[in-house]
């Protein structure tokens, strides 16, 4: 299904990827958005209207001291991901946006790379034994790539070594769009493949 929008919003989820933090609840503007994210759980997407938001990521059930506030930019017409990443004593809100599927061709796919342990050095990330990106440290998203719609084996090693920290073994679909995001903390390493919402959200341009 896709949802075809000329409205001036973006459509905004959040990614629990904080590999010690309890589970949380999400205000925007003083209000209760989100309820009792666990780690490497996503939210609902929900629309927002262009401009600037105030973030406070409390324990779940609880409105004492937020564990993070943060003001976050919303532009128009976008698809993101709001990662809570980092540890505990050390968290961030990260905004990412994400990809174009509207252009893909028929068995192909377009796919990145997100690194969000916080204590994991550098990774290259190979596919299929081909390196498809390099040096990608803590917070940092690569470029996408599109590939052939297949399985593929994916293994992320310690930068510019043969060292394996993780493998994975991701489908991608036909005219899907996808981010592989990294978390936990060594040697507790996973690999989430996640769908990006824009691959159901189009956006109508104005004339």
């Amino acid at each position: 299904m896709i949802i075809r929008n000329d409205m001036d919003v973006s459509y905004v989820r959040v990614f629990h990827a904080s590999p010690n933090a309890p589970a949380v609840d999400v205000y925007i503007n003083k209000a209760l958005v989100f309820s009792n994210i666990s780690f490497k759980d996503f939210s609902e997407y929900i629309p927002l209207s262009k401009g600037e938001y105030e973030m406070e990521v409390y324990p779940a059930n609880q409105k004492n001291t937020p564990v993070i506030t943060e003001n976050i930019q919303v532009p128009e017409k976008q698809v993101i991901t709001v990662a809570i990443a980092g540890n505990l004593d050390d968290l961030q809100v990260v905004p990412y946006i994400e990809g174009n599927a509207e252009d893909l061709p028929v068995n192909q796919s377009r796919v990145r790379a997100i690194h969000l342990s916080p204590d994991a050095p550098e990774v290259d990330i190979l596919v299929n034994n081909n390196l498809a990106f390099d040096d990608v440290g803590f917070l940092d998203a690569s470029d996408y790539i599109q590939l052939p719609s297949a399985i593929y084996d994916v293994t992320i090693n310690i930068a510019d070594t043969q060292d394996i920290v993780l493998s994975l073994r991701p489908d991608f679909k036909s005219q899907k769009v996808y981010t592989i995001y990294i978390v936990g903390n060594p040697p507790d390493l996973s690999g989430i493949q996640s769908l990006d919402g824009t691959t159901f959200v189009r956006f109508i341009l104005k004339k």
